[in-house]
C-alpha cells in the first residue's frame, strides 16, 4: 500500500461529536460511534456537501494507547460549538496520505492496520492529529472512496 506526501501550509478545524476509545475497544465503540452520528448529527452541524472527516487526537502515547476520535465537518476557529460537541485543531505540516477504497468496515481497518503495523514510514508519525476525509455523501453508499491522513516528521 502506497502513501502520497502531502504538506499542509495551514492548520484546519473540524467540529463534531467525540469519542474517547482505545484499541481494545476501538473494534466495537467505532462503529457503534458512526451509526450513531449518521443517525443525529447531519444537519445539526456541517454545510450540505461537505466533506466529512474522522479526526484521531489526544493520544495517550501511541496508536497502542487510548485516543479521542471527533467525527464532524470543517468550520472556523471562531466558530461556536454546539453543545454536545467539540473543536480540534489539525495542525499544518507534513502528512502521509493513503487511499482506501471498497467496504468501509473493511478498507478503513485494514489501510490503519498497514498504517501503523507494516508501513515502513510508521516511526515517523506525530500523534497529534491524524484524519480520515470521506467525500460528501459517501456515506451513502456501501462502497467509499476516503483519504487517510497521518501527521509525520
Amino acid at each position: 500500500m502506497d502513501s502520497t506526501q502531502v504538506e499542509l501550509t495551514n492548520d484546519f478545524i473540524v467540529i463534531g461529536r467525540a469519542l474517547r476509545t482505545s484499541p481494545e475497544r476501538a473494534a466495537s465503540d467505532i462503529p457503534d460511534f458512526w451509526r450513531r452520528f449518521v443517525q443525529e448529527a447531519p444537519g445539526t452541524i456541517g454545510a450540505p456537501n461537505a466533506d466529512l472527516y474522522a479526526v484521531y487526537c489526544d493520544y495517550e502515547t501511541d496508536h497502542r494507547g487510548p485516543y479521542t476520535l471527533v467525527l464532524g465537518y470543517r468550520g472556523e476557529g471562531t466558530a461556536e460549538v454546539p453543545p454536545g460537541m467539540r473543536r480540534v485543531r489539525v495542525p499544518f505540516g507534513q502528512y502521509a496520505s493513503f487511499a482506501a477504497k471498497g467496504d468501509p468496515a473493511q478498507v478503513i481497518w485494514s489501510t490503519w492496520a498497514h498504517v501503523n503495523t507494516e508501513w515502513p514510514q510508521r516511526h515517523r508519525r506525530r500523534y497529534i492529529a491524524d484524519y480520515e476525509r470521506y467525500p460528501a455523501n459517501a456515506m451513502a453508499s456501501a462502497t467509499v472512496e476516503a483519504q487517510i491522513v497521518v501527521g509525520v516528521t
